[in-house]
């Protein structure tokens, strides 16, 4: 009697003696293969996560723009506001004034200074008080002492005290013997020097004028006075006497309207005119200054190793690609590993 045999093989199903089912890989995984390796395993062509000089740039340059942006609003609603003003004043000059002009311009004057105290980015401002575009340096002001002069008196040797309000006292020596420009910035040197750990700082304007500069907190704390003593030459001897600073140049805070004469009130209109000057040319050093920024941060972005959106998107849609490819795999295994008991058994047989 002949017997045929015939030999039949699972789907890569084996079965040991304990009846533990050990699942092969399936064959519709190999074109997707090494998973784990795509997933896992770091691609040679992925740049790898680092900081880079031209990214800090970036970064850099993406703030400098937000303060620029800052800057030129501020700059566009103080103009307008200056508008309005030197509008009354107008009205003021040809029809008389009246109470309600002059709430309206000190309206208007806190108005400008609550804009511009209001525009910080990184709790800095960027528009100091002479409306100039000064992204790192806005909240400095520039002051002099009335009568303090390197060339006043210049013959004469004394020794000047000075009492800063809340900051502390330096000495000025003047030696008298040297009327030269070099001897004059000698001596305001020392001063500077003197007035660093204060955080303060000194320098010679070209009248000659010893112009300080502090923060804006300190020359509100100081109440715009400083207390000097001399030895009755420059200034009076024995007791201090009290000096109210002279803001250098005047600016925003230092506006102000005389109504009392139409003298008066042209010269409010003159002034009223710079800061419109030096508002519209802040503006047009701003819109320069972003050009010129914008075209940095593009050169920048072509140097740098930054992905683009378009190199993201394909990024993207790679990984969802390889994410589909992953649960066909997937699938399959499970199908393999479903194969019921039975019907293994009866294949066997």
């Amino acid at each position: 009697m002949a017997v045929s045999t015939v030999e039949v093989r699972p789907h890569s199903i084996k079965l040991s003696g304990q009846e533990t089912t050990n699942i092969a890989p399936s064959q519709a995984s190999e074109p997707s293969t090494s998973l784990s390796k795509r997933y896992l395993t770091p691609q040679a062509n992925m740049a790898p996560t680092s900081y880079s000089l031209s990214g800090i740039l970036l970064t850099q340059g993406q703030q400098q723009a937000t303060s620029v942006q800052i800057a030129s609003k501020t700059l566009q609603t103080v103009g307008r506001e200056l508008t309005q003003v030197k509008r009354t004043l107008t009205q003021a000059l040809t029809h008389g004034v009246s109470d309600a002009m002059t709430a309206s311009l000190s309206r208007s004057k806190q108005g400008i200074e609550s804009t511009l105290d209001n525009a910080r980015f990184d709790d800095k401002r960027v528009v100091d008080n002479e409306l100039k575009l000064k992204l790192n340096s806005a909240d400095v002001r520039h002051f002099s002492i009335p009568g303090l002069n390197i060339g006043r008196m210049s013959e004469r040797s004394e020794q000047v005290r000075l009492d800063f309000p809340g900051h502390g006292t330096v000495i000025m020596q003047f030696d008298g013997q040297m009327d030269t420009q070099s001897n004059h910035d000698s001596t305001v040197k020392k001063l500077d020097r003197s007035l660093i750990p204060m955080g303060m700082r000194a320098s010679l304007s070209q009248d000659g004028n010893i112009v300080f500069q502090a923060q804006e907190s300190a020359y509100i704390a100081m109440q715009q006075q400083v207390k000097v003593t001399g030895q009755g030459h420059r200034f009076p001897a024995g007791q201090a006497n009290t000096f109210t600073v002279k803001a250098e140049p005047d600016g925003i805070a230092e506006l102000r309207f005389d109504l009392g004469s139409r003298e008066g009130i042209k010269q409010s209109i003159a002034t009223v005119n710079q800061h419109l000057q030096q508002a519209q040319s802040s503006l047009q050093e701003s819109k320069h200054f972003q050009s010129q920024l914008n075209s940095q941060m593009s050169q920048l972005q072509s140097q740098s190793n930054l992905p683009s959106a378009t190199q993201v998107n394909g990024s993207l849609a790679q990984f969802s690609q390889q994410s589909n490819d992953f649960t066909s795999t997937f699938r399959a295994l499970n199908a393999q590993a479903n194969v019921r008991r039975h019907t293994v058994v009866a294949l066997l047989k």
